[in-house]
């Protein structure tokens, strides 16, 4: 993992800590949930991939209520 790749798993962490009830609880989302919307693969694995805009972009429209 490159420091960039950290940075950008902290600022999606950051996003999701307060619905995923705790910092633990998001990594583990981070790591685990597949987004089916981005190809079933993780938000790590995107992450690891250069596509922290698309897991933004994923978090933003859930934010704004849109669907998972």
């Amino acid at each position: 993992m490159t420091i960039n790749d950290q940075t950008d798993e902290a600022k999606i962490l950051d996003q999701i800590a307060s619905w995923a009830g705790s910092r633990a609880a998001a990594r583990a989302w981070y790591q685990s949930y597949p987004i089916a919307s981005l190809g079933g693969m993780t938000a790590h694995q995107l992450v690891t991939q250069g596509r922290t805009r698309e897991v933004l972009a994923y978090l933003a429209h859930i934010r704004q209520g849109g669907y998972a």
